[in-house]
């Protein structure tokens, strides 16, 4: 016998068949199904598929329990027949789904997501906000929203990497709260010389991308082009602020 392949959930068809896979088991277990020493490890692996696969599509995982016996408590106390078990754990993994559908008959952004840094974990839940504001954009100004997100997420980005250490000696630093400035002077220190030219012009055109799309009449092409942008710069900036 062959082990089944699991889902790929970088893909919102593997994710939603993953997570409807967790929503079973969940059920099982606590409807006569097999006993959770049994598939306890199942569920763990799984839910740490899932947690980051979620996230950065900007979804939450539904289920509040990181190990089944928290599941076994929850509904043992709150949840006495096999029925109001069921229908609980659906109305727990619905909005989800709703959400992945929506994101598959809209837009929607890839995050390579590099190594976590805990001083970035703000930031990464504003790029996961960033792809579901994407998703839902429809209207004009939904689509001028997801630009001035994008413009944000990029500042708030820069305010992370601003550092006294990176302002050249004899010159006066920008103001706190010029992140363009802050962002340029970055790439000078971190990025500099002939090699990372398209480099630091990449980072300039997202900038400048966002702010398009903030303050004029966008189309989903250069809505989905400035959130994708932002996203692959706040990953390069990442990248740069390890070396």
């Amino acid at each position: 016998m062959f082990d089944k392949p699991e889902p790929d959930v970088t893909t919102i068809d593997g994710l939603a068949q993953e997570l409807k896979a967790q929503a079973q088991l969940l059920i099982s277990v606590a409807t006569g199904g097999p006993r959770i020493e049994s598939v306890r490890e199942d569920y763990q692996q799984s839910r740490r598929r899932l947690l980051p696969a979620l996230q950065r599509r900007g979804v939450e995982y539904p289920f509040p329990w990181p190990d089944l016996w928290q599941w076994y408590e929850y509904w043992s106390t709150n949840l006495e027949s096999y029925a109001s078990r069921r229908t609980h754990i659906q109305q727990l993994i619905t909005p989800a789904l709703e959400t992945l559908e929506r994101q598959r008959s809209g837009l929607s952004i890839t995050d390579p997501a590099t190594c976590r840094l805990p001083m970035w974990a703000g930031l990464d839940s504003r790029v996961a906000g960033l792809a579901t504001e994407l998703s839902w954009a429809a209207t004009r100004d939904d689509l001028q929203d997801v630009g001035r997100r994008a413009r944000e997420v990029l500042i708030d980005c820069a305010q992370l990497l601003t550092d006294p250490a990176i302002v050249p000696v004899g010159t006066e630093p920008p103001k706190v709260g010029d992140a363009k400035s802050w962002l340029d002077l970055f790439l000078v220190a971190r990025a500099g010389g002939s090699s990372r030219v398209e480099l630091r012009r990449l980072v300039r055109d997202a900038w400048d991308l966002a702010q398009k799309v903030t303050h004029g009449d966008p189309d989903k092409v250069d809505v989905f082009a400035a959130a994708q942008a932002t996203v692959l710069v706040v990953r390069t900036l990442q990248e740069l602020a390890l070396t």
